[in-house]
């Protein structure tokens, strides 16, 4: 990993209080089903190798290794890979910057998964680009790529027009949102128990990232709402499924 990592947040900004209040708001629940479902979808076979990449602690790249794909997940964060081979061992994981190319070591893929709006971290667009690059240079030709992550299109639907501030609360977290209209950057603040996080995320259109998906030479992209492969609604976050 590069010595020098710029991001949109801090190093382990998604470590264990992130995680706690993530799972306060249910985001972990429905983990088993959806990895069958992207199993589906991508029609991997058993053994297939998966790359789950911003794997945070791990819990798609347990579930996907426990049904039968040998998983390794990469995250930026040293704390989130602590957290991940703590709760969910088995897969290999590693520490890196996803906007350089993987160690040759860890071999190529025959899928990548990156999940739950892992995306759009990069402190420049080059930087995102540079990401998807890299995914690319890492899966075997014809292998497969999926991201699920909130569009603007989700974005308009859920918070109003850019620059609307949001607040909101469920299950004991306090969540203030905004979107910034010039860099549509998402500011959100969690709040649960006298404590704070700060985390920041990129958002761009459905039609922006899949030239950005293509820019980095994947092809054969469709979009869905859901990895049942169902049509996409505004309020359904975008699946976007491509192929090497």
């Amino acid at each position: 990993m590069s010595d020098e990592v710029e991001n949109l947040n801090e190093l382990d900004a998604f470590g264990a209080a992130f995680i706690a209040m993530s799972d306060k708001l249910g985001r972990y629940e429905e983990t088993e089903r959806e990895c069958e479902q992207i199993a589906a979808l991508l029609g991997l076979t058993p053994g297939a190798a998966v790359l789950d990449a911003g794997c945070g602690f791990g819990r798609n790249a347990g579930v996907l290794t426990r049904q039968g794909y040998p998983t390794t997940g990469v995250d930026i964060s040293p704390a989130v890979i602590a957290e991940a081979e703590k709760r969910n061992p088995g897969p290999r994981y590693v520490v890196h910057d996803l906007t350089q190319k993987l160690p040759a070591e860890l071999g190529s893929f025959d899928a990548i998964v990156n999940l739950y709006s892992s995306f759009g971290y990069g402190k420049t667009v080059a930087d995102d680009q540079a990401v998807l690059e890299t995914w690319h240079a890492a899966l075997k030709p014809g292998g497969k790529l999926v991201m699920e992550l909130s569009d603007i299109e989700r974005t308009l639907h859920r918070l109003g027009p850019l620059g609307t501030v949001v607040d909101r609360e469920e299950n004991g977290v306090h969540e203030h949102l905004y979107v910034d209209p010039e860099t549509r950057v998402l500011h959100v603040t969690y709040t649960a128990e006298g404590r704070s996080i700060e985390v920041e995320t990129r958002y761009f259109t459905a039609d922006e990232l899949q030239a950005m998906v293509e820019q980095a030479g994947f092809r054969d992209v469709a979009r869905y709402g859901g990895f049942d492969g169902s049509p996409k609604t505004p309020d359904d976050r975008l699946i976007l499924v491509a192929t090497a």
